[in-house]
């Protein structure tokens, strides 16, 4: 009789602890079976994910920024050169005056157009800016690279994190499991405690041994619970890929 009430018993708690799953993919609500049936992305496409976040974005950017001062570090031999052009147009007037013994004074006013154009060039450099235009150039590249070797750099501490996270959620998923079947044995085990003092055949220090098993073993359950949650949280966001709201 006693086993059969602790089979019921332990069937009761079990349905209480392992619910139907809630139709709302919320993380807050998630039993050990939604855990369980959780199927994490594979590796290669949260790296893929965790690439095109901002912070990796930003590099892609400041390269881009570099390069167009690549290119202007290469033409800068153009200033060496200059090239100018100039043209006028006009109308020149002339007044001039004429007499003699035999002729009175007389002016006379001429007008002519004219316009002319010219073209003009000239070399000029400083000595040290032409011997460091090769050195300009290199440094400007040595940005670039340095640039594509930090984000290499960065992609990698982010996939040793994701790695860390990935791991950590399975096998805290596989612990969880054992601790929420821990949690369902000690509620059994205290509804028969509890039972049994009801009808004299236990004693109160048995119930309360009981009952502080059951309360560690339910906080033990949702420490890792919520150190799971923790987890796929910040898989999310380090990803930019959803892992919950993926589940149906």
């Amino acid at each position: 009789m006693r086993n059969k009430l602790l089979s019921i018993l332990i069937f009761s708690c079990l349905c209480f602890v392992l619910p139907l799953q809630a139709q709302e993919n919320d993380i807050a609500n998630m039993t050990p079976e939604d855990y369980a049936s959780l199927k994490l992305p594979p590796l290669d496409s949260l790296f893929e994910n965790a690439k095109k976040g901002p912070a990796f974005k930003i590099f892609d950017v400041q390269k881009e920024a570099e390069i167009s001062l690549l290119k202007k570090e290469k033409r800068s031999w153009l200033k060496y050169f200059t090239v100018g052009s100039g043209y006028s147009y006009g109308i020149l007037g002339s007044t001039s005056g004429f007499s003699n013994s035999a002729t009175p004074l007389y002016y006379q006013y001429n007008e002519n157009t004219q316009h002319s154009y010219h073209i003009s060039g000239g070399i000029g450099f400083s000595i040290e800016d032409l011997f460091d235009l090769k050195p300009r150039v290199n440094r400007q590249k040595l940005k670039i690279k340095e640039i594509d070797l930090q984000k290499e750099k960065n992609i990698n501490e982010l996939k040793q994190e994701i790695i860390s996270l990935y791991t950590s959620i399975l096998s805290s998923i596989s612990v969880l499991k054992l601790k929420a079947e821990t949690v369902t044995f000690t509620n059994a085990q205290y509804k028969i405690g509890e039972n049994d003092f009801l009808n004299g055949k236990g004693d109160i220090n048995t119930l309360s041994t009981l009952k502080t098993m059951k309360i560690q073993t339910f906080n033990d359950y949702e420490t890792t619970r919520s150190i799971i949650n923790r987890d796929i949280l910040m898989l999310e966001t380090l990803t930019n890929t959803p892992i919950i709201s993926k589940k149906q």
